[in-house]
């Protein structure tokens, strides 16, 4: 993963109109991909109730063909390109930010049949399903907050050895809590 330039980050209490702002973006971005989307999903901690997070909306939008999704249409649309293998290994990551430089909306767009798309789902699932490990994600996400308020690529890299333990366990409880579906 790239943490790229440094950039305004704040994290806030859980708030239920972020659900909204999932909705409203992704009616912006659906047509931007055109017969190409298979799917377009809220992911991340605002998809989360109670989670503690950066208002910035995480999408997984599923495609078809990564290799004819139009960049361009996007960028006329006002959202900026970030390139392949971004966050992920072979995902297109699309980001919206405001005139400050705080993210809003980061677009996560995947190839069906790609495992990470079943990673996403089973994350967000079984932090809305475990109260135990979203409350040590809580607890992690704020004391790295409070650690490194004005680096965002400190507090980021410093949640990975924990999102990857959440990872397993969330594979693990959706072999039998989950559809098996790409």
């Amino acid at each position: 993963m790239q943490l790229g330039k440094q950039r305004p980050y704040e994290l806030e209490e859980y708030k239920p109109e972020w659900k909204q702002w999932f909705v409203e973006r992704s009616a912006r971005i659906a047509p931007l991909f055109g017969d190409n989307l298979i799917s377009i999903e809220h992911i991340g901690s605002t998809s989360i109730e109670g989670m503690f997070a950066k208002p910035n909306i995480d999408i997984l939008a599923v495609v078809e063909n990564l290799d004819a999704v139009d960049l361009k249409v996007f960028i006329d649309a006002g959202y900026t390109p970030q390139g392949r293998g971004y966050v992920t290994e072979d995902d297109e990551y699309i980001t919206e930010d405001t005139s400050d430089g705080k993210r809003i909306t980061s677009i996560h767009t995947l190839e069906k049949g790609n495992p990470k798309i079943r990673e996403y789902r089973e994350f967000r699932e079984y932090l809305k399903n475990n109260e135990e490990d979203r409350n040590v994600y809580i607890a992690l996400k704020r004391s790295l907050y409070v650690e490194h308020p004005n680096n965002y690529g400190a507090y980021d890299s410093g949640k990975t050895d924990t999102i990857n333990q959440i990872k397993f366990r969330a594979h693990e409880w959706a072999k039998h809590k989950l559809p098996q579906v790409g």
